[in-house]
């Protein structure tokens, strides 16, 4: 299957799930500035919980904990 092909069809699936801007009844982060954003994808690929070889996230896991 082409990866193009599953990606839509994870993102299709997805859909599914309840839409965090329209849930009113709890305290969540509906959205972000771009910033934000960058930083999440920046980040997305590093094992947080290995603090040897990532240090400064958890360093910064720490600080605004």
């Amino acid at each position: 299957m082409p990866k193009e092909e599953v990606y839509q069809d994870i993102h299709d699936e997805l859909l599914l799930d309840g839409d965090p801007k329209l849930n009113m009844a709890s305290f969540v982060t509906t959205a972000m500035e771009e910033e934000c954003n960058k930083l999440i994808i920046e980040s997305i690929n590093k094992n947080a919980v290995n603090i040897d070889q990532y240090p400064v996230t958890n360093d910064f896991h720490i600080f605004f904990w």
